[in-house]
């Protein structure tokens, strides 16, 4: 039997990302994938009708959106694709919910990384569902060898916030055994190979849910709370890999897990309590470890994973949420993202014609809105145009 053909739309080359959701779709659709990092020289229009070319000459039916950090791919980007149906896919949803939920406007189903994340989709009136990444069965983090002797008591891996760094500290100064391995930004201390024999050795790996304060961008909320609890990847890990794991609170863990399958805390002295108490007891521990390790496997099976998927984009009708309005902060933005595309002096002319678009999408907004909204624009396209081109000259 033919499959259907998809395209997914990524932002850029990502393969912790990008090879998961491929994965996923390719076990049940004929299914292909572009960057739009390969047309950064083209503007708003160039790059819809490049992929609705795409799409006709190869009878694609399903297109999927990535729209985590990339504001490019809004409602109006999404509108403008001429695919049978639409899906939006986030994995940092917690940051982009308020943007993301307003792009979703123009899609049939939303897939979320995040089970909480997927209830805040329902609860505005969207068909959402979980969608589990990261679980390709050749990732090099996933299924090693158990027979490995645990060496190491607790390991942390991941970025390092100020908070983080004070938890660590602590555990250590408590007298934990804790491997850190945490490293500033992407720049990580060691390779994937590396990490993976470390993970084989470890009895329990650590998990700090807190998002990084600098970065949140609820845009409803932006600048009023501190840092959001996030539902982390890296309890598949450890259950993937027969290790236990101890985790910083977060709702979407709270929907997936009881305390006896990952033991939660919200204090640095919850999280030592725990930790001593399972190093302490070695049948506590591995108790820990198979529920983890079952519930993981259970959750992760791809019947559980991605089958419900497949048969929500198998119906005909999904149910549409219809938006009162575009708050300005969302035009804003758009706007800007439309205006901004391949900018600089030989082709300021020829991307003058972009001011159309921004006409159509504002044209219900209030003639204040209207106003601020073109004048920044302008503004926006002359000032970057000109900082664009002699930054090239430099």
């Amino acid at each position: 039997m033919k499959k259907t053909k998809v395209l997914i739309i990524f932002k850029y080359p990502h393969p912790y990302w990008n090879v998961p959701v491929i994965n996923q779709f390719s076990n049940y659709y004929d299914t292909e994938h572009i960057y739009l990092s390969d047309y950064k020289n083209k503007n708003f229009t160039e790059i819809i009708n490049i992929i609705n070319n795409l799409i006709k000459s190869k009878n694609i039916e399903i297109v999927v959106f990535d729209v985590d950090y990339f504001r490019f791919i809004n409602f109006f980007f999404i509108e403008e694709i001429k695919s049978k149906k639409k899906v939006l896919v986030t994995g940092d949803d917690f940051e982009l919910h308020e943007l993301n939920s307003i792009t979703a406007s123009a899609c049939d189903i939303i897939l979320s990384h995040c089970p909480l994340s997927v209830l805040k989709y329902k609860e505005k009136g969207y068909e959402a569902y979980n969608i589990q990444l990261l679980y390709d069965p050749k990732d090099k983090l996933i299924k090693q060898d158990y027979k490995n002797k645990k060496e190491i008591d607790v390991l942390f891996f991941g970025n390092f916030t100020p908070d983080r760094k004070d938890i660590l500290s602590f555990i250590k100064e408590q007298g934990v055994a804790l491997k850190n391995i945490g490293h500033e930004e992407r720049a990580s201390g060691v390779t994937e190979d590396e990490l993976s024999k470390l993970i084989s050795k470890t009895k329990i790996i650590l998990e700090l849910s807190k998002s990084r304060t600098e970065s949140v961008k609820n845009y409803s909320s932006e600048n009023t709370y501190k840092f959001y609890y996030q539902f982390k990847s890296r309890i598949y890990i450890a259950g993937l890999n027969n290790v236990a794991c101890v985790a910083e609170y977060s709702p979407g863990l709270e929907l997936l897990y009881n305390s006896d399958e990952v033991p939660s805390f919200f204090t640095k002295e919850e999280c030592v309590k725990i930790l001593k108490t399972l190093l302490n007891d070695n049948e506590l521990l591995e108790k820990c470890t198979k529920k983890l390790s079952t519930k993981t496997h259970y959750l992760c099976d791809e019947k559980m994973s991605f089958e419900h998927i497949h048969d929500a984009l198998e119906k005909s009708k999904f149910r549409k949420v219809k938006l009162v309005k575009f708050p300005y902060w969302y035009l804003r933005i758009v706007a800007k993202q439309i205006i901004l595309r391949n900018i600089n002096l030989l082709s300021f002319f020829k991307n003058i014609g972009q001011f159309n678009i921004i006409f159509s999408i504002i044209k219900n907004s209030s003639l204040l809105d209207k106003f601020l909204i073109l004048l920044e624009s302008i503004l926006n396209k002359l000032w970057y145009t000109l900082l664009f081109t002699f930054k090239l000259k430099k």
